[in-house]
C-alpha cells in the first residue's frame, strides 16, 4: 500500500495532465491532416469517422508517451511535474499493458458514451477527491500515482 505522503498532489496531477492533454491533441490534428481522415464532406456521413480520430488519437497518445510509460510509468506531462504511475499493491512501476489497455485505451472510450451514461467519466475524475486520491481508472488498473524522488 502506498503511504498517504508518497501520492502525487492533486494539483501536480491536474497540470500533469493538461500538459498532456495539449500535446496529444496536437499531434492528432497533425495526423488528422497527414491521413486525410475527415478531408471529404462524405467523411461525416456515418460515425465513422469517430472511430478513425479516436484512433489516430490513441496512436498520438501512444507515439509521444508509450516509451516513458514503458520505462518509467510516465507520461511527458507526469515527467514534468516528477511523478509516475505505480502499482498500488507493490509501488513497483505499474504493468505496461495496465497503462495502455486500461488507463488509455479503455477509459478513454467512456467519453464516446452517449447519456445517460456519460457519469462514467465524471466519476472518474470527482473520485480524485477522496482520501487516496486516485481516479476510477486508476482504482480500475490497481495503479497509483506518486511523487519521484
Amino acid at each position: 500500500m502506498i503511504d498517504q505522503e508518497h501520492l502525487a498532489g492533486r494539483g501536480r496531477r491536474l497540470l500533469a495532465t493538461g500538459v498532456d492533454f495539449v500535446l496529444v491533441p496536437a499531434l492528432t490534428l497533425v495526423l488528422i491532416m497527414l491521413t486525410g481522415v475527415v478531408e471529404h464532406a462524405e467523411d461525416y456521413r456515418s460515425l465513422a469517422w469517430i472511430w478513425k480520430v479516436f484512433g489516430l488519437a490513441v496512436t498520438s497518445y501512444l507515439i509521444l508517451n508509450g516509451y516513458l510509460l514503458w520505462r518509467r510509468g510516465q507520461s511527458i506531462g507526469k515527467a514534468l511535474m516528477g511523478i509516475a504511475i505505480v502499482s498500488t499493491a507493490t509501488g513497483e512501476k505499474a504493468p505496461f499493458w495496465k497503462l495502455v489497455g486500461i488507463r488509455a485505451l479503455f477509459f478513454p472510450l467512456l467519453y464516446l458514451i452517449p447519456p445517460p451514461l456519460t457519469v462514467a467519466p465524471v466519476l472518474d475524475q470527482v473520485l480524485i477527491f477522496m482520501k487516496g486520491r486516485r481516479c476510477l481508472h486508476d482504482y480500475a488498473a490497481g495503479t497509483s500515482v506518486v511523487n519521484r524522488a
